[in-house]
């Protein structure tokens, strides 16, 4: 008996794997497409109703399937198994997923403008746009790296979906025949239209006997309206300043440029006469008897919501003998990019090296070097520069040992010497 119920056994045990196989391939034949989870966390809602159960949350970059179509709404399997509702403007697809992971990717790489906090929790969005997702979020207090700057537009109409899913046909659906009418019969052919009478002209013509002239069609009233739209003025654009970021934990988005405050020194800050500060370096450590240490600062500014970076920038540096910040050098009025880029402090080298990125009148960009002795702001170098693609290389140091203005290095306890009797000479 045991020898023939053996063989049975044998045959259910190496038809379970193929029963699995075959649930497998069924479950994945209803997937009508691919698509992420954008937001930071996503509700799964179990049916489509005001008030309904949340099945399971998902967060941003999770993959899911995609079950059905309804509208705007999508119903979704996660890779967990979960099943539900979503909104279909909560989702990327495969291809914005990895456009958003090369663009990250990239201000991975970019260089800081400085550091900024914010005084409320806020969020960061995808693109630099109110209506995109909001995949992560700076905590209350939290500080965050300044990348880069854009200005778009506000818009706020309903965000359109991210793609569209088409729901396929049955195998099984035939279209209908028509079936053909039992009473069948041949209908003459109709009359020609009427012609127009001989006096159209007349008619159509405006009355000026002083009798009342008849009612304008609602062909002409159409026309009438969109001639009248079209004559008037168009309302303007209004724009928004995003900033880049990039969080503690390596999260890059966009977030309003307005809730964000750069985290230079009060001292400093106070000399912004009402402009933003888009970024700030620091420039050096100066002694103060009475006051402490103190830093010499070069920000750049902006005057309003423009395309480019900044217009204008500034260095400030400490005057030990009246305690207090003074300005070394001070440039306006022009259309300034990022990245500004400041030499890393060498105890060796002369000075402070920093560039700015500027286009000029004639269209052309140029890098201009710099060079801060820790009292004056010389020009060093001009050059043609190409603004960086997101896959380009952070710019190279600067050496400032061949930017100083004798052209050669000195040592480090010559340049300490040099530095220290140029500030005593300021401050006297």
């Amino acid at each position: 008996m045991r020898s023939l119920l053996r063989p049975a056994a044998a045959a259910i045990v190496l038809s379970i794997p193929l029963l699995l196989l075959h649930g497998c391939a069924v479950q994945s034949s209803d997937i009508l497409g691919q698509a992420y989870v954008a937001p930071a966390s996503l509700n799964l809602r179990r049916e489509l109703a005001q008030k309904n159960n949340t099945v399971a949350v998902l967060h941003h970059g999770d993959h899911v399937g995609i079950l059905d179509v309804r509208r705007r709404f999508i119903k979704i399997r996660s890779d967990k198994g979960a099943e539900g509702w979503v909104d279909s403007t909560e989702l990327l697809s495969p291809d914005q997923m990895d456009q958003l992971r090369r663009e990250r990717q990239a201000a991975l790489t970019l260089p800081s403008e400085g550091a900024a906090a914010v005084y409320e929790a806020l969020n960061i969005h995808i693109e630099p746009d109110r209506r995109s997702a909001a995949f992560a979020r700076i905590p209350e207090g939290g500080a965050v790296a300044v990348l880069g700057h854009r200005l778009a537009p506000k818009i706020l109409t309903p965000l359109a979906p991210s793609f569209t899913i088409e729901r396929p046909q049955p195998l099984s659906h035939k279209p209908r025949k028509e079936k053909a009418s039992k009473n069948t019969f041949h209908l003459p052919p109709p009359p020609p239209p009427p012609k127009p009478p001989a006096n159209w002209e007349d008619l159509s013509s405006e009355r000026v006997d002083g009798a009342q002239a008849a009612p304008p069609s609602p062909i002409a009233k159409q026309n009438q309206s969109a001639e009248k739209k079209s004559s008037e003025p168009a309302k303007p654009v209004v724009y928004e300043d995003w900033t880049l970021v990039r969080t503690k934990d390596r999260q890059c988005g966009w977030v309003l440029s307005r809730n964000l405050m750069m985290s230079i020194p009060d001292e400093v800050a106070q000399y912004a006469e009402g402009k933003r500060i888009t970024s700030y370096f620091d420039l050096g450590a100066v002694s103060d008897d009475e006051k402490g240490e103190k830093h010499n600062w070069l920000w750049t500014t902006s005057s309003g919501a423009e395309a480019f970076d900044f217009d204008s920038w500034r260095v400030f540096l400490w005057n030990r003998r009246h305690h207090r910040y003074e300005t070394s050098f001070r440039q306006r009025d022009l259309e300034g990019y990022f990245p500004v880029h400041v030499d890393a402090p060498d105890a060796n080298a002369f000075g402070r090296a920093f560039a700015i990125v500027t286009k000029d009148d004639d269209g052309k960009f140029h890098r201009r070097s710099y060079l801060f002795d820790g009292t004056r702001v010389h020009l060093t170098a001009t050059e043609a520069f190409q603004p960086r693609s997101p896959n380009e290389k952070p710019a190279p140091a600067l050496d400032a040992s061949k930017l100083s203005p004798q052209g050669a290095a000195r040592s480090g306890w010559l340049s300490r010497k040099w530095t220290d009797l140029r500030r005593r000479l300021a401050g006297s």
